[in-house]
């Protein structure tokens, strides 16, 4: 059996964790849109087509913040499609995953989709074939109140209040290849900064997020440059700059970018994602020190996720997509990718996992019967539920494996939050060590006396194991007895393979 050891000290804080760390995100692919969240003549569907036994599951889940409508989707899509009477939308070709769009579902209907769910949208605008004027126009259809003409169109199709939408997405993607109207970082850059200039004029009190980097692939030959070109010209006009990455093992399943890792390469996943934040935010940084700037720049990771052999493949290639189907072992990265999120939680205000139902969905639906939660439902419940209040810093002594392309790497990570309202503590737990138990010790500081609550563990003796409509409940968390602490010092072992949440309350 390994070791590892963390200390957590009261006063050694990383920052308030965001409620928009817990955002998903939802994009005309696939069955995500259609034939998933809307399914008109489903036994659960609403008076408006939507699933209720999919909103019922969102609620569950604990989703803060949607991402919407893209995406690659997004880059090609013109909003005024979607409004007005549905008898009377176009139904178009739609470039970027090649089927047709029916427009069945736009911008109010997704609207009232999300309050049902109790989540905001991060909405987002075409800034590949549309123009800056498209995008102030769409914000003033959503944010004004009465009295224009885009305002009083919104009313006139039955969204009489306004949809208040407070963080808008400048785009998708824009560095990508794949992208439709990929653009180059100064073309990009001045687009984005005139969008930003007049969507803020059209209603000041929104947030803005910039397209930064979509990856750090290796072949991705814009990591960086195109970060610092994009901030040096529209970092006073920006809130946020965007990162996206999605992890994979499986060498036969490629997407743009070769991709060679295998499964014993899974923990690089978590020091490729720090050092990822790490070159972005030191961009940041030196534009702000640039600028003489009183302004930091947050970071929205605005998709994040784990590759399936179900993933879609952009570059206009039309494919049947189902669904993805998650492993055990996929919950555990997930736990994992969570986990360093929230300790960069001073400057990650916002992470979107991608997508929320069927492609690369936590929640899965049969078209014709139920929806399910996959295996990677419980680490975000789990983070979404309990990572909320002050995310602590960790010092930290880790075991270590040997990957196949990337040396030795830790194979545990941890995150630790600290709820003063509530007066608790929970400090979750990844162990993606394939073979070996960890003990992990923990040591508190500043924090008094502890009495265990619960130890949630999501764990399953075989790692490729996975919930299905035969077997929904095969990966499920199970709830464990967890020892008081009363000398600073406790100690848990933590399974192969597994996803761990340890919470206690302060006496």
């Amino acid at each position: 059996m390994k070791n590892a050891e963390v200390l957590y000290n009261r006063n050694f804080t990383t920052g308030e964790v965001d409620r928009r760390m817990y955002g998903s995100f939802v994009e005309h692919l696939g069955r995500c849109v259609y034939n998933g969240i809307y399914q008109p003549g489903h036994p659960a569907a609403d008076e408006n087509g939507f699933r209720n036994d999919v909103k019922e599951l969102i609620r569950e889940l604990g989703v803060t913040a949607i991402r919407y409508p893209g995406g690659n989707f997004v880059s090609g899509y013109d909003w005024k499609d979607g409004i007005g009477p549905k008898e009377k939308r176009p139904v178009r070709k739609e470039m970027a995953w090649n089927v047709l769009e029916t427009n069945e579902v736009g911008t109010d209907e997704f609207a009232r989709f999300a309050a049902d769910c109790g989540t905001e949208v991060l909405m987002a605008v075409n800034l590949g074939t549309g123009t800056p004027k498209e995008a102030a126009e769409l914000v003033d259809y959503c944010n004004t109140e009465k009295g224009t003409a885009w305002s009083e169109a919104r009313r006139g199709n039955g969204s009489e209040a306004p949809h208040d939408f407070k963080v808008w997405c400048l785009g998708n993607e824009m560095d990508g290849a794949w992208q439709i109207n990929m653009l180059k970082a100064g073309e990009y850059a001045r687009k984005a900064r005139e969008a930003a200039k007049m969507m803020k004029w059209m209603d000041p009190s929104i947030k803005l997020i910039a397209c930064g980097t979509c990856t750090n692939e290796v072949g991705h030959t814009s990591y960086g440059d195109w970060d610092l070109a994009v901030l040096e010209e529209a970092y006073d006009c920006i809130d946020y700059l965007s990162l996206h990455r999605y992890f994979n093992y499986d060498p036969a399943k490629q997407l743009f970018y070769p991709m060679h890792e295998d499964e014993t390469d899974i923990p690089f996943f978590f020091r490729d994602l720090r050092d990822f934040l790490d070159t972005i935010i030191s961009a940041c940084d030196f534009v702000k020190g640039k600028k003489r700037s009183d302004k930091t720049m947050m970071i929205s990771f605005d998709e994040w996720g784990v590759i399936t052999d179900t993933g879609a493949v952009p570059g206009g290639v039309s494919q049947d997509f189902g669904f993805a189907n998650f492993r055990q072992l996929d919950a555990v990265i997930y736990g994992g990718l969570l986990c360093t999120f929230l300790n960069y939680a001073d400057r990650v205000k916002i992470a979107c996992q991608s997508l929320l139902v069927n492609e690369g969905g936590m929640i899965t639906t049969d078209p014709g019967g139920k929806a399910i939660r996959q295996t990677t439902f419980y680490p975000f419940q789990d983070a979404a539920r309990y990572g909320r209040g002050i995310s602590l810093k960790g010092a930290a002594r880790l075991p270590k494996a040997a990957t196949c392309h990337h040396g030795e790497q830790e194979t545990v990570t941890t995150a630790c939050v600290y709820n003063e309202e509530q007066k608790e503590i929970t400090v979750f737990a990844m162990n993606c060590e394939m073979q070996e138990d960890v003990k992990l010790r923990l040591s508190f500081e500043g924090f008094g006396s502890m009495e265990g609550i619960a130890w949630r563990e999501l764990y399953d003796d075989d790692p490729y194991a996975k919930n299905t409509f035969d077997e929904e409940f095969r990966v499920v968390p199970k709830e464990k007895e967890l020892a008081d602490v009363s000398d600073g010092v406790t100690e848990v072992i933590l399974k192969k393979h597994s996803w761990n949440v340890l919470r206690w309350k302060l006496k």
